[in-house]
């Protein structure tokens, strides 16, 4: 019998997350408070629950995902989270990216009513999400990992079981680090590009089998040589995303008293997007930060709506 899997949190990786489970022959109950989500996650096969007790009462493993810590307070302890409707037994897979002590202290309470969370961060944005071709990272106690283990490919390519609680993430920041590291750079040429006059469809192409080729070339350096960053359908994540993700492993780093000058200086043009007001837009965005400063800014691009109401004019 296939597992019952539960999802709290249907945005954009949540949302991925759980469909490719339908899709995978698992049933999957879930949660958001957003109705649009919810209607869309009912649309591809899931059963949808009125709170995220029901998903818990329902359920074998639960998953979470979500953008903050107050939430994943609400959504755990919260009068009709996920300790309102657990059992013992229940594992709880937290897949967002937050504080070591925010998941502490969530893990402590489902412990006190029988239930196991495991820290379990994911690489990949939310287009790897869903193609199912993130890679995820599990720490926790490994009989829990074994229970839940089945059912990891169901919206994972790879899968790792890294150690104790807290492993994963640390993981998963040395990662994200990297990456802020990666787009700062590609933003960089690609404005050397253009005030070089390379063509910029000739340097995306030459780019692909090169050795300075990465996955973040891969999945957000098409935004990037196209300086679109607001299309919902093509961005990989908000800005303000990356900025909370990018204080943790500031924090981490001052943890451990261990320098970070190359990610510290990465971070600039991401607070200068920032400021001007590009916090929905995806990180890429920072590549319209160098372009402004090396005095040759594109023009915005216009988003549909804002097309269709040019056109009636």
């Amino acid at each position: 019998m296939a597992l019952r899997v539960g999802v709290c949190g249907l945005g954009i990786m949540g949302g991925a997350f759980a469909a490719n489970l339908v899709k995978n022959g698992f049933p999957v109950t879930g949660y958001d408070p957003s109705p649009a989500r919810a209607r869309k996650f009912k649309s591809a096969g899931g059963t949808v629950a009125k709170s995220n007790a029901e998903v818990a009462r329902k359920s074998d493993v639960v998953i979470t995902s979500v953008p903050t810590a107050a939430i994943l307070d609400d959504v755990i302890q919260g009068k009709t989270g996920l300790i309102a409707g657990t059992k013992k037994g229940l594992v709880v897979l937290e897949c967002s990216t937050l504080s070591f002590a925010e998941k502490e202290r969530n893990r402590d309470a489902l412990a006190k009513k029988g239930a196991t969370m495991l820290d379990t961060p994911v690489s990949g944005a939310g287009r790897q999400a869903e193609a199912g071709e993130i890679s995820i990272m599990v720490s926790g106690p490994k009989a829990a990992f074994n229970k839940a283990k089945p059912m990891l490919p169901g919206f994972s390519k790879v899968q790792y079981y890294v150690g104790a609680f807290g492993e994963s993430s640390k993981l998963k920041l040395l990662i994200n680090m990297m990456i802020c590291g990666h787009d700062a750079v590609l933003a960089e040429a690609i404005t050397l590009a253009r005030a070089s006059g390379v063509d910029l469809k000739m340097f995306q192409e030459v780019l692909k089998p090169s050795a300075g080729n990465s996955r973040v070339v891969e999945y957000r350096g098409p935004l990037m040589f196209e300086g679109e960053y607001a299309d919902p359908r093509v961005k990989t994540a908000d800005l303000t995303i990356m900025m909370k993700d990018n204080e943790l492993i500031e924090q981490y780093a001052k943890d451990y008293n261990v320098p970070v000058p190359v990610f510290l200086n990465s971070m600039a043009p991401t607070f200068a997007a920032l400021a001007q007001g590009y916090g929905t837009e995806d990180p890429g965005v920072i590549t319209r930060i160098y372009e402004q400063m090396a005095g040759i800014p594109r023009p915005k691009k216009r988003t549909p709506a804002k097309r269709r109401k040019t056109a009636k004019k």
